[in-house]
Protein backbone atom coordinates (compact mmCIF):
# COMPACT_ATOMS: atom_id res chain seq x y z
CA UNK A 1 0.00 0.00 0.00
CA UNK A 2 1.25 3.14 -1.16
CA UNK A 3 0.95 5.96 1.92
CA UNK A 4 2.14 10.20 2.24
CA UNK A 5 4.55 9.91 4.96
CA UNK A 6 5.32 13.39 6.85
CA UNK A 7 7.92 13.10 8.88
CA UNK A 8 8.14 15.94 11.66
CA UNK A 9 11.50 15.85 12.68
CA UNK A 10 12.01 19.26 15.45
CA UNK A 11 14.12 20.34 15.42
CA UNK A 12 14.64 21.03 19.51
CA UNK A 13 13.39 23.20 21.45
CA UNK A 14 10.80 24.69 18.92
CA UNK A 15 8.01 23.90 20.72
CA UNK A 16 8.55 20.20 19.20
CA UNK A 17 7.09 18.31 22.09
CA UNK A 18 4.39 20.71 22.43
CA UNK A 19 2.71 19.89 18.71
CA UNK A 20 3.87 15.99 19.55
CA UNK A 21 1.95 16.03 22.85
CA UNK A 22 -1.45 17.58 21.38
CA UNK A 23 -1.47 15.24 18.30
CA UNK A 24 -0.76 11.93 19.21
CA UNK A 25 -3.66 12.65 22.37
CA UNK A 26 -5.48 13.46 19.88
CA UNK A 27 -5.11 10.65 17.10
CA UNK A 28 -8.62 9.13 17.22
CA UNK A 29 -9.95 12.77 16.01
CA UNK A 30 -8.60 12.10 12.77
CA UNK A 31 -8.38 8.57 12.37
CA UNK A 32 -11.64 8.24 10.66
CA UNK A 33 -10.28 11.07 8.21
CA UNK A 34 -7.18 8.48 7.28
CA UNK A 35 -4.88 10.04 9.17
CA UNK A 36 -2.44 7.73 11.63
CA UNK A 37 -0.18 9.97 13.56
CA UNK A 38 2.72 8.03 15.59
CA UNK A 39 4.76 9.26 17.90
CA UNK A 40 8.36 9.27 19.49
CA UNK A 41 7.87 6.36 21.78
CA UNK A 42 6.74 3.82 18.70
CA UNK A 43 9.12 5.43 16.36
CA UNK A 44 11.95 5.21 18.63
CA UNK A 45 11.08 1.59 20.48
CA UNK A 46 9.70 0.14 17.29
CA UNK A 47 11.47 0.65 14.43
CA UNK A 48 14.23 -1.82 15.59
CA UNK A 49 16.49 -0.58 16.57
CA UNK A 50 16.17 2.69 15.98
CA UNK A 51 19.00 4.22 17.68
CA UNK A 52 21.49 1.42 15.75
CA UNK A 53 19.94 2.52 12.51
CA UNK A 54 20.82 6.16 13.15
CA UNK A 55 24.31 5.69 13.96
CA UNK A 56 24.81 3.68 11.50
CA UNK A 57 25.46 0.26 12.63
CA UNK A 58 22.01 -1.54 10.69
CA UNK A 59 21.47 -2.34 7.55
CA UNK A 60 18.39 -0.26 6.21
CA UNK A 61 17.51 -2.41 3.07
CA UNK A 62 17.15 -5.13 5.91
CA UNK A 63 15.33 -3.07 8.19
CA UNK A 64 12.95 -1.46 5.78
CA UNK A 65 10.84 -5.36 5.61
CA UNK A 66 10.74 -4.94 9.02
CA UNK A 67 9.23 -1.24 8.56
CA UNK A 68 6.68 -2.03 6.79
CA UNK A 69 5.18 -4.12 9.74
CA UNK A 70 5.76 -0.81 11.74
CA UNK A 71 3.77 1.21 9.45
CA UNK A 72 0.87 -1.63 9.32
CA UNK A 73 0.86 -1.83 12.91
CA UNK A 74 0.60 1.59 13.82
CA UNK A 75 -1.47 3.02 11.14
CA UNK A 76 -3.06 0.32 9.66
CA UNK A 77 -4.99 0.85 6.48
CA UNK A 78 -4.34 4.76 6.54
CA UNK A 79 -3.25 6.61 3.66
CA UNK A 80 -1.89 9.79 5.62
CA UNK A 81 0.77 9.07 7.94
CA UNK A 82 2.45 11.47 10.23
CA UNK A 83 5.27 10.42 12.43
CA UNK A 84 6.84 12.52 15.02
CA UNK A 85 10.54 12.39 16.12
CA UNK A 86 13.18 15.16 16.95
CA UNK A 87 16.07 12.84 17.70
CA UNK A 88 16.24 11.69 14.15
CA UNK A 89 18.25 14.95 14.02
CA UNK A 90 20.00 14.50 16.98
CA UNK A 91 19.88 12.62 20.07
CA UNK A 92 21.47 15.03 22.31
CA UNK A 93 21.97 18.74 22.31
CA UNK A 94 25.34 18.56 23.82
CA UNK A 95 27.63 20.84 22.27
CA UNK A 96 29.88 17.58 20.60
CA UNK A 97 26.88 16.62 18.65
CA UNK A 98 24.55 19.39 18.19
CA UNK A 99 27.32 21.42 17.27
CA UNK A 100 29.81 20.00 16.43
CA UNK A 101 32.65 21.85 13.99
CA UNK A 102 30.42 25.01 13.94
CA UNK A 103 27.34 22.95 12.09
CA UNK A 104 23.75 22.70 13.52
CA UNK A 105 23.46 18.94 13.65
CA UNK A 106 26.20 17.95 11.79
CA UNK A 107 25.03 14.02 11.28
CA UNK A 108 21.62 14.99 10.80
CA UNK A 109 21.60 14.33 6.96
CA UNK A 110 22.96 10.78 7.51
CA UNK A 111 20.53 9.92 9.50
CA UNK A 112 17.25 11.35 7.99
CA UNK A 113 18.78 9.32 5.19
CA UNK A 114 18.86 6.37 6.44
CA UNK A 115 15.71 6.31 8.13
CA UNK A 116 13.81 7.52 4.77
CA UNK A 117 15.69 4.64 3.32
CA UNK A 118 13.43 2.06 5.17
CA UNK A 119 10.17 3.27 3.21
CA UNK A 120 11.25 2.75 -0.32
CA UNK A 121 7.76 3.29 -2.52
CA UNK A 122 6.34 5.73 -0.13
CA UNK A 123 5.18 9.80 -1.04
CA UNK A 124 7.68 11.18 1.69
CA UNK A 125 7.95 14.81 2.87
CA UNK A 126 10.12 15.97 5.68
CA UNK A 127 8.84 19.25 8.42
CA UNK A 128 11.09 20.55 10.53
CA UNK A 129 11.08 24.64 13.03
CA UNK A 130 13.66 26.88 12.84
CA UNK A 131 14.41 29.28 15.90
CA UNK A 132 16.69 31.99 15.94
CA UNK A 133 20.10 30.96 17.05
CA UNK A 134 20.08 33.37 20.13
CA UNK A 135 16.91 31.99 22.03
CA UNK A 136 17.90 28.16 20.34
CA UNK A 137 21.30 28.04 21.81
CA UNK A 138 19.82 29.56 25.00
CA UNK A 139 17.28 26.92 25.81
CA UNK A 140 19.80 24.37 23.85
CA UNK A 141 21.98 24.84 27.06
CA UNK A 142 19.43 25.06 29.38
CA UNK A 143 18.06 21.15 27.99
CA UNK A 144 21.50 19.89 28.22
CA UNK A 145 21.87 20.81 31.66
CA UNK A 146 18.82 18.53 33.46
CA UNK A 147 20.13 15.49 34.84
CA UNK A 148 23.64 17.11 34.92
CA UNK A 149 26.01 19.28 36.95
CA UNK A 150 25.00 23.18 36.05
CA UNK A 151 27.55 24.26 33.60
CA UNK A 152 27.67 28.33 32.65
CA UNK A 153 26.43 29.18 28.90
CA UNK A 154 29.83 29.82 27.71
CA UNK A 155 31.68 26.92 28.84
CA UNK A 156 28.43 24.92 26.98
CA UNK A 157 29.12 26.88 23.97
CA UNK A 158 33.26 26.50 24.38
CA UNK A 159 34.70 27.29 21.06
CA UNK A 160 31.24 27.42 19.08
CA UNK A 161 31.57 30.20 16.87
CA UNK A 162 27.85 31.15 16.97
CA UNK A 163 28.39 33.30 13.47
CA UNK A 164 28.97 30.20 11.67
CA UNK A 165 25.94 28.56 12.77
CA UNK A 166 23.25 28.30 10.19
CA UNK A 167 19.69 27.01 9.28
CA UNK A 168 20.26 27.40 5.65
CA UNK A 169 23.65 25.07 5.93
CA UNK A 170 21.76 22.71 7.48
CA UNK A 171 18.80 22.83 5.14
CA UNK A 172 21.37 22.57 2.33
CA UNK A 173 22.76 18.91 3.44
CA UNK A 174 19.57 17.70 4.71
CA UNK A 175 18.80 18.83 0.76
CA UNK A 176 21.71 17.12 -0.61
CA UNK A 177 21.08 14.05 1.46
CA UNK A 178 17.44 13.27 0.60
CA UNK A 179 17.45 15.09 -2.86
CA UNK A 180 14.30 16.00 -4.29
CA UNK A 181 12.25 14.60 -1.32
CA UNK A 182 9.75 18.10 0.01
CA UNK A 183 11.00 19.31 3.08
CA UNK A 184 8.52 22.66 4.55
CA UNK A 185 9.56 24.16 7.63
CA UNK A 186 8.14 27.19 9.83
CA UNK A 187 9.67 29.33 12.70
CA UNK A 188 9.61 28.79 16.44
CA UNK A 189 8.56 32.51 17.13
CA UNK A 190 5.41 31.92 14.56
CA UNK A 191 4.32 28.90 16.05
CA UNK A 192 1.05 30.00 18.06
CA UNK A 193 0.18 31.89 14.61
CA UNK A 194 1.57 29.19 12.07
CA UNK A 195 0.37 25.91 13.81
CA UNK A 196 -2.90 25.56 12.02
CA UNK A 197 -0.97 25.62 8.51
CA UNK A 198 1.57 23.86 9.60
CA UNK A 199 -0.51 20.83 10.61
CA UNK A 200 -3.51 21.83 7.57
CA UNK A 201 0.21 20.86 5.45
CA UNK A 202 0.64 17.97 7.07
CA UNK A 203 -2.76 16.43 6.77
CA UNK A 204 -4.63 18.27 5.21
CA UNK A 205 -8.34 19.38 6.23
CA UNK A 206 -8.35 16.76 9.14
CA UNK A 207 -5.84 19.44 10.43
CA UNK A 208 -9.42 20.95 11.87
CA UNK A 209 -10.17 18.57 14.60
CA UNK A 210 -6.91 18.88 16.02
CA UNK A 211 -6.33 21.50 19.18
CA UNK A 212 -3.14 22.22 20.72
CA UNK A 213 -2.92 22.48 24.20
CA UNK A 214 -2.62 25.19 26.19
CA UNK A 215 0.83 25.96 27.93
CA UNK A 216 4.50 24.99 27.05
CA UNK A 217 5.52 21.65 27.22
CA UNK A 218 8.94 22.34 28.70
CA UNK A 219 8.95 26.01 29.72
CA UNK A 220 12.48 27.82 30.02
CA UNK A 221 14.10 29.01 33.06
CA UNK A 222 14.30 32.42 34.23
CA UNK A 223 17.59 34.07 34.86
CA UNK A 224 16.75 34.06 38.60
CA UNK A 225 16.08 30.19 38.45
CA UNK A 226 19.00 29.96 36.68
CA UNK A 227 20.54 31.24 39.75
CA UNK A 228 18.79 29.11 41.96
CA UNK A 229 20.10 25.95 40.14
CA UNK A 230 23.47 27.31 39.88
CA UNK A 231 23.42 27.07 43.77
CA UNK A 232 21.89 23.77 43.80
CA UNK A 233 25.24 22.49 42.02
CA UNK A 234 23.07 20.16 40.07
CA UNK A 235 19.77 20.10 37.77
CA UNK A 236 17.88 17.39 38.74
CA UNK A 237 13.99 17.05 38.00
CA UNK A 238 13.05 17.84 41.31
CA UNK A 239 15.61 21.10 41.38
CA UNK A 240 14.06 22.17 38.76
CA UNK A 241 10.35 22.08 39.36
CA UNK A 242 11.38 23.90 42.25
CA UNK A 243 13.61 27.07 40.37
CA UNK A 244 10.51 27.02 37.88
CA UNK A 245 7.92 27.26 40.87
CA UNK A 246 9.74 30.10 42.47
CA UNK A 247 10.85 32.11 39.92
CA UNK A 248 8.67 31.63 36.90
CA UNK A 249 9.79 33.60 33.52
CA UNK A 250 8.26 36.79 33.84
CA UNK A 251 7.93 40.62 34.25
CA UNK A 252 9.34 39.89 38.06
CA UNK A 253 11.97 37.20 36.53
CA UNK A 254 12.81 38.01 33.42
CA UNK A 255 14.78 35.69 30.73
CA UNK A 256 18.40 34.85 30.66
CA UNK A 257 19.94 37.55 27.64
CA UNK A 258 23.31 36.25 27.54
CA UNK A 259 23.95 38.47 24.31
CA UNK A 260 25.55 41.56 23.72
CA UNK A 261 23.41 43.51 21.27
CA UNK A 262 26.05 43.29 18.39
CA UNK A 263 25.70 39.54 19.04
CA UNK A 264 21.72 39.85 18.90
CA UNK A 265 21.71 41.56 15.78
CA UNK A 266 24.02 39.39 13.99
CA UNK A 267 22.27 36.32 14.49
CA UNK A 268 18.75 38.04 13.64
CA UNK A 269 20.09 38.93 10.58
CA UNK A 270 21.38 35.86 9.81
CA UNK A 271 18.36 33.73 10.76
CA UNK A 272 16.26 36.59 8.98
CA UNK A 273 18.91 36.05 5.47
CA UNK A 274 18.64 32.10 5.91
CA UNK A 275 14.84 31.55 5.45
CA UNK A 276 14.87 34.30 2.40
CA UNK A 277 17.59 31.82 0.94
CA UNK A 278 16.04 28.71 2.03
CA UNK A 279 12.78 29.80 0.04
CA UNK A 280 14.59 31.69 -2.85
CA UNK A 281 16.86 29.30 -4.28
CA UNK A 282 14.00 26.31 -3.74
CA UNK A 283 15.75 24.55 -0.63
CA UNK A 284 12.29 24.43 1.28
CA UNK A 285 9.29 25.74 1.62
CA UNK A 286 8.75 28.35 4.17
CA UNK A 287 5.33 28.10 5.73
CA UNK A 288 4.25 31.82 7.66
CA UNK A 289 1.10 33.02 9.53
Amino acid sequence: MRRRLTFLIGAHKTASTHLQRSLTAQRDAVRDAGVAIIGPMPIGGDILPLSELLRGRADPALLSLAAEGFLDKHAGDAPEVLLLNENILGNSLAPDMALRDNQLYKFAPARLKRVLQLFPGHDIRVGLAVRNPAGFLVSAWQENMKGHAFQPFRDYLGQTEVAQLSWLKLIKRLRQAIGETEIFLWRYEDYADVAPRVLHHAMGPAAGRITLKQGAANPGFSAAALDFLADNGTVTKDASAEALRRFPKGPDNPAFQPWTEAELQAMSERYDADLQKIESRGLGQVLRP
